[in-house]
């Protein structure tokens, strides 16, 4: 899936026009290499963290030469996946959808429970009507 088909899809799914879905997605890269570019990682619970990492200098072959050279530090952006992408890309788990996970988030008002599901909720005992007295 490249960039315009990403665009198309949430478009669909949200129901919002192209072009907006488009000035968010390019919002949200321009927000997220604004951040690596000041070593600052950017995690999304869930899927994952874009970071920073530092390549240290080393020894390396230029392999037209033969020559021994040495490939200087740099920094190069990373990203580590987060357990449950990695569960649900090995089929080991079904991912539940982000949308869904921010609907169930906003209705708890927006603090977690902590274990995932939640507990069953009780129901009130029944109250039943006096019986009518006979006349």
């Amino acid at each position: 899936m490249n960039k315009t088909e990403l665009i198309d899809k949430i478009a669909q799914n949200t129901g919002l026009e192209k072009t907006k879905v488009a000035r968010i997605i390019n919002t949200f890269l321009d927000v997220v290499t604004e951040s690596l570019a000041s070593h600052e990682a950017v995690t999304l619970i869930g899927f994952g963290t874009f970071k920073v990492r530092r390549r240290q200098a080393r020894k390396g072959v230029n392999p037209q030469t033969r020559k021994e050279m040495t490939i200087p530090a740099t920094d190069v952006p990373v990203i580590s996946f987060g357990e449950s992408l990695k569960q649900s890309v090995a089929k080991k788990k079904k991912l539940k959808t982000f949308a869904s996970a921010i609907k169930d988030n906003s209705k708890s008002g927006g603090k977690s429970s902590g274990g995932g599901k939640k507990a069953p909720a009780k129901k009130a005992p029944v109250k039943k009507a006096p019986a009518k007295k006979k006349k």
